[in-house]
């Protein structure tokens, strides 16, 4: 990793942990889970967003929210509801959606202890979260 410069060491820093939030995910639960829908199940927890809302917060296309949205449903893991409109349909996570999401949280929260015995976590987010004048 001596040759990759910032953006390099940032993206490889996340496939790594995405990859292992993975497998300890597949090691632990027979629904089978990807990080994409791993992001969208994240951005419609305690929230009832629409697919377009989802597809602009993510940054993909409309057609791609609907496809990844239709297999969590087919996952039972989502499901569509009626919006403030006839148009829009919105997501909520089902109860089997929350389960996941929730026992997703607290593996996440082991994997950062984990990060924690050799990285400075807080140091680290306080960089994340500030301006980089960029």
């Amino acid at each position: 990793m001596e040759q990759f410069d910032l953006f390099d060491l940032i993206s490889e820093r996340h496939g790594t942990i995405r990859r292992i939030l993975e497998e300890k995910w597949n090691e632990m639960s027979d629904i089978s889970i990807s990080n994409s829908e791993w992001y969208i199940m994240s951005k419609v927890n305690n929230h009832q967003p629409t697919i377009s809302m989802i597809a602009k917060n993510v940054q993909i296309s409309r057609q791609a929210a609907h496809k990844v949205i239709k297999k969590l449903e087919a996952k039972g893991l989502v499901e569509l509801v009626p919006g403030s409109n006839n148009r829009d349909k919105c997501i909520q996570l089902t109860d089997l959606g929350q389960i996941c999401i929730d026992k997703y949280i607290v593996l996440k929260k082991d994997i950062e202890k984990k990060i924690s015995e050799n990285v400075e976590i807080q140091q680290l987010k306080a960089i994340l979260k500030s301006d980089w004048g960029i």
